[in-house]
């Protein structure tokens, strides 16, 4: 597996950032090593989105950060390995918009399902506001118009 880069952080954790094509490698190989996933986040840059990913190991008391980039919102996903990835990487494409490519039910965490744009995006247009309200059945739904939100 290539890896990009390592660098140490100011508080000396290891960042290690590696292609998409090569994330479920590295996870694989350092999951074999003890580390256990923490968090997943990502960041929107201008031109590309970076996932960033913070693992512990409880025996050497050590944590890793592996970065990598997409430029079309597309990285593989880690449910496969942990578990745990299941409501970060949920939180991430509802939020950011980053579709985990395997993910078992890769759906929004906090927003309606019919809720347009990821709100943690440069580009998401907060001059349309949204509104929810609720049908017959119970069910929510999103709409651009101001009569029909709660």
């Amino acid at each position: 597996m290539d890896i990009i880069a390592e660098e140490k952080t100011k508080d000396g954790r290891k960042v290690i950032r590696v292609a998409k094509e090569n994330l479920l490698d590295l996870m694989k190989e350092l999951k074999s090593q003890g580390y256990n996933l923490s968090l997943t986040t990502a960041v929107d840059y201008v031109d590309h989105i970076e996932v960033v990913y913070h693992l512990y190991n409880m025996q050497k008391n050590e944590y890793i950060i592996v970065k990598t980039e997409t430029r079309d919102n597309h990285v593989p996903s880690l449910t496969s390995l942990w578990n745990a990835a299941n409501w970060d990487e949920r939180e991430e494409y509802d939020l950011v918009g980053v579709i985990f490519d395997g993910h078992p039910n890769l759906k929004r965490l906090f927003l309606p399902e019919g809720w347009v744009g990821h709100p943690l995006r440069k580009n998401y247009d907060l001059s349309k506001a949204q509104y929810v309200n609720m049908d017959e059945e119970g069910n929510d739904y999103v709409t651009f118009d101001p009569e029909g939100g709660w």
